[in-house]
Parts: structure tokens; C-alpha cells; sequence
């Protein structure tokens, strides 16, 4: 497939998954909007820079959106779960989006958000693309992240998270 015709199909493809998942945050959000449909909106930007973190190689991004005490759980992680910045930071930094380049996408329709006050869970995929302005550019990685965030200081952080291979890639199926 020729790169003018990828760029296309992943344009139409991005567009599409766009359209669906503000239809699903609109229909998530209370009908006067309100606090809740603000809240929604900052966690899809927690989600939203945690891939741009990835993307970008960016620590300290990365380690402004969680909580400093925040737990991550990985499946099939012997060294896991790993609790508070120092050892989050750890393990961001030897994961293979911070030790390779590498393009993380979202399908967004399946982004999955649920407040409760100051409180929430969040889940989401990442599929990551390696030599992503390559020919030979490829899906290197599957994960889903699903758990709890939380309002810290006034923004939503996450909180409680489990991390695990989001395989095989699916339409409708949600892992975790």
C-alpha cells in the first residue's frame, strides 16, 4: 500500500473513531453538562497525554499524571506492582516506549470513563507503532490500562492502575 493511500485510510479510520467517541462522551455527560461533563473531559486529556507522553519520550509528563502514590499493576510482571514516583518513574522510563520510538494510537471509541465525584475509572488501549514514519513501520505493542483516577490538587490523575496485553486486537472486546 502505497504511503499517500495509508495516510488516507488511517485519516478516514481516525475520523470515523472521532465522531464515535464524542457521541459516547456526549451521551456520558448529564444532559446540562455541568461539573461531570467537565470532568470527563479533563480525564480524556489525562488519556490524551499519557500517549503523547509515550510518544514524545517525555518522563516528566509522563510522571505529572499520576498520582505520587499512586500503583501500577503490570500482568505477567514479576517486578509489579509498582507503587509511588520513584518506582512508576522506573518502570516508564525501561518500557519499550521510552527506550524505543514509537507512535502510541488509541482506538477512542472504546475509551471507557465513569466519575464518581472525585473519583473515577478510566480504560483505554494502546497500540503502538514502531518506525512510525518508516515503510517498514509496524504494530510493535497491545496493552489496555484500566482502573482509577482521581482528582489530586484539582486535576485527575491516575490513581490505581492494572496494565496488560490488549490481545488479539479486537472490535468490541475490552481486556482487564
Amino acid at each position: 500500500m502505497k504511503r499517500r493511500n495509508f495516510c488516507a485510510r488511517i485519516s478516514a479510520v481516525a475520523a470515523g473513531a472521532s465522531a464515535i467517541a464524542i457521541a459516547k462522551t456526549l451521551s456520558a455527560i448529564e444532559p446540562e453538562g455541568g461539573q461531570a461533563s467537565s470532568d470527563v473531559a479533563e480525564i480524556y486529556r489525562l488519556q490524551a497525554a499519557f500517549h503523547q507522553a509515550k510518544t514524545a519520550q517525555d518522563i516528566q509528563l509522563m510522571m505529572s499524571l499520576w498520582d505520587a502514590q499512586g500503583r501500577l499493576e503490570v500482568v505477567g510482571d514479576a517486578k509489579s506492582p509498582y507503587v509511588g514516583s520513584e518506582r512508576l518513574q522506573e518502570f516508564w522510563a525501561n518500557s519499550g516506549s521510552f527506550k524505543n520510538r514509537r507512535f502510541s494510537l488509541v482506538p477512542s471509541y472504546k475509551t471507557q470513563i465513569e466519575v464518581h465525584g472525585e473519583q473515577g475509572t478510566l480504560y483505554f488501549e494502546c497500540h503502538d507503532v514502531a518506525d512510525y514514519d518508516q515503510p517498514s513501520r509496524n504494530i510493535i505493542n497491545d496493552t489496555f490500562l484500566h482502573g482509577t483516577v482521581r482528582k489530586v490538587g484539582g486535576k485527575w490523575k491516575f490513581a490505581q492502575m492494572t496494565a496488560g496485553p490488549s490481545t488479539p486486537l479486537s472490535l468490541d472486546h475490552y481486556y482487564g
